[in-house]
C-alpha cells in the first residue's frame, strides 16, 4: 500500500474516470441505435446517476447527511446548467441552430419546477412556521413519495402513452448486439463507481490539504466528477446534431436526480435509521428555483445556439462563485 497524499488520490481517480466516461458514451450511442433516443437517454442518465447513488449510500452509512444533500442538488446544477450549456455551446459552434423536442423539454422542466416546491416545504416553509425537526423529517418523506410517484408517471408518459413524441429519426442499428453493449455499459459503470469510492474516501484529506470547503466540494466538484459520463456523452451527441438525445441525457438526468435519486436517498435513510431530509439552506433553494427559471426560458422555443449555451455556463459559474464563499452549518 503506497502512502499517497489525499490530493494525489483525488486527482488520479478523477483523471482515470474521464476516458471511461468517454467509452461509456460510445456504448450509450450503441444502445440508443437499437432503441430510440428517449430510451437511449434514459439508459445513459440511469447509468450516469448510479455513481451518485453509490456515493450517497456510502455517505449515508457514515452519517454524512450534508454531503448527500449537497451532492444531490449539486448534480442538478451540474446537469441542468453546465452539461446543457456545453451541449448548446459546442453544438452551436458546429451548427447555426439546433432544434429539439419542445414537448419533452417542457415536460421535464415542469417536473423540475414541481420538485422545487418539495425543496421549499422543509426549508423556508418549516423555518417560517417554526416546524419541529421531526415534522421536517415527515414532510421530507412525504415529499419524497410524491416525487417518486411523479417519476413513475413520467416514465409511463415517455415510454408508453406518448412514446411517439420522443422517437427520433430512424438510424441503422449498431453491429454490436444490444446485450453486449448493456454488459459493457454495466461493467464500465461498476469500474467508475469503484474509482468514485476511492475519490470520496480522499475528500476529507483533500479539503484539509487544499483549503477548499466541504460545501464547495460537495456541491460543485463532486457532482462534476460524478457527472463526467453525462458531460462527455451529451456534448458528443450534441456535436453530432442529436439534440433530442443530448436533452434526454442532460435534462433527463436532472429530473432523475430530483424525482428519483433524492427520494431514494430519503427512503434509504428511512430504512437505515438516518434522518436524511431535503432541508436545504435557503440560499441553495433560491438558486435552485432561479436556475430552473433560467433554463426554462432557454429551452422554451425548441431550439438552441451557442449564445444560449454561454448563458447557461455563465449562470453555473456565478453559482459556483457563490458556493465558494458559502458557510453552512451541519443539517441533521
Amino acid at each position: 500500500h503506497l502512502e499517497w497524499s489525499a490530493i494525489a488520490i483525488f486527482w488520479l481517480n478523477f483523471l482515470a474516470m474521464i476516458p471511461l466516461a468517454s467509452i461509456l458514451g460510445d456504448f450509450t450511442e450503441i444502445l440508443a441505435s437499437h432503441t430510440n433516443e428517449a430510451i437511449g437517454g434514459l439508459i445513459n442518465a440511469t447509468f450516469g446517476n448510479a455513481v451518485e447513488l453509490v456515493i450517497a449510500i456510502t455517505a449515508l452509512n457514515n452519517g454524512e447527511i450534508r454531503i448527500v444533500q449537497a451532492s444531490m442538488i449539486g448534480s442538478i446544477f451540474s446537469n441542468l446548467l453546465l452539461v446543457l450549456g456545453f451541449c448548446f455551446f459546442f453544438g452551436g459552434l458546429k451548427y447555426t441552430e439546433q432544434s429539439f423536442n419542445q414537448t419533452g423539454a417542457t415536460a421535464n422542466m415542469s417536473l423540475l419546477a414541481l420538485s422545487s416546491i418539495a425543496f421549499v416545504l422543509p426549508t423556508p416553509f418549516a423555518d417560517y412556521y417554526d416546524v419541529e425537526d421531526h415534522d421536517v423529517l415527515v414532510i421530507s418523506r412525504a415529499a419524497a413519495i410524491f416525487l417518486m410517484f411523479m417519476y413513475v408517471l413520467l416514465l409511463v408518459f415517455q415510454l408508453k402513452t406518448h412514446k411517439h413524441i420522443f422517437e427520433g429519426e430512424d438510424e441503422e442499428p449498431s453491429s454490436v448486439p444490444f446485450y453486449a453493449g448493456m454488459i459493457c455499459l454495466t461493467l464500465i459503470t461498476a469500474v467508475i463507481a469503484f474509482l468514485s469510492d476511492y475519490l470520496v474516501q480522499s475528500l476529507d484529506g483533500f479539503t484539509e490539504s487544499s483549503g477548499i470547503s466541504k460545501t464547495f466540494v460537495g456541491i460543485i466538484i463532486l457532482p462534476v466528477v460524478g457527472n463526467a459520463v453525462e458531460h462527455i456523452t451529451a456534448v458528443k451527441v450534441a456535436m453530432n446534431d442529436k439534440m433530442n438525445l443530448a436533452m434526454a441525457v442532460a435534462i433527463g438526468s436532472s429530473v432523475q436526480i430530483a424525482l428519483f435519486a433524492t427520494p431514494f436517498t430519503i427512503f434509504y435513510g428511512w430504512y437505515a435509521n438516518v434522518d436524511m431530509t431535503i432541508n436545504f439552506p435557503k440560499f441553495e433553494v433560491a438558486l435552485y428555483v432561479m436556475s430552473i427559471v433560467v433554463t426554462f426560458m432557454v429551452v422554451s422555443n425548441g431550439s438552441g445556439n451557442w449564445l444560449l449555451g454561454g448563458m447557461l455556463i455563465t449562470t453555473y459559474l456565478m453559482i459556483a462563485t457563490g458556493f465558494w464563499f458559502e458557510k453552512v452549518t451541519t443539517y441533521v
